[in-house]
Order: C-alpha cells, then structure tokens, then sequence
C-alpha cells in the first residue's frame, strides 16, 4: 500500500483546523493567547504563540499548551525562558509520518 502525499497534507490541515488558542503558563497563572500564525510545508506543521511587547515583562515563561476549541489540551511544551521587554514567540512543530502495516493479504 502507499500513502499518496495528498493524505499526508489533508492529514497535517486537520491538525492545523483542532487548534484554536494556547495557555501559556505565564510565573504559575495560566495567560489565554491567540495563534499568531501557522505554517504547513508539506508534513510539516509549525504553530507559532506570540506575547507581546508589552505582556509578561520580567517574568518566567513556564511552558505553553495547544488547545482545542472544546478546552483539551492537544501538545505542552514546557519553557523556562524570563521575558524581557521585547514580545516571545514560541513555537510547536509537527512532522507527520505514516506506516501502514499489511496483513501480507
């Protein structure tokens, strides 16, 4: 059997369409922020949280949480960065990998 690219793609756009914001642990207080941009190339998903200039100056950026539009958690990435005054992007990448088994049938 072999996967054609096209499901692959349809694949990586699904995951894409499930993430609706991101919680970003922001000194032990949860902080609800946007996407700010997703980029699909191919198998590649990359989902990327920007926190303004102007937000969270001085403190520790604990981890981030991508979540679905019914409030489920969908990835974590845990962070220990301090944000200075300058906005902090995180970003989530995905690589979509398909391995189909036969029953030799």
């Amino acid at each position: 059997m072999i996967i054609q690219p096209l499901f692959l793609t349809n694949i990586v756009q699904d995951m894409d369409n499930r993430i609706d914001h991101a919680l970003v642990n922001v000194a032990g207080e949860l902080a609800k922020y946007p996407i700010f941009r997703s980029e699909i190339q191919e198998t590649k998903l990359t989902v990327y949280i920007y926190i303004p200039d102007n937000e969270a100056i001085g403190k520790q950026i604990l981890g981030a949480s991508l979540m679905s539009k019914d409030g489920n958690t969908l990835a974590n990435k845990p962070l220990n960065a301090i944000k200075g005054d300058r906005g902090f992007l995180i970003a989530f990448e995905f690589s979509v990998e398909v391995k189909v088994k036969t029953n030799g049938v």
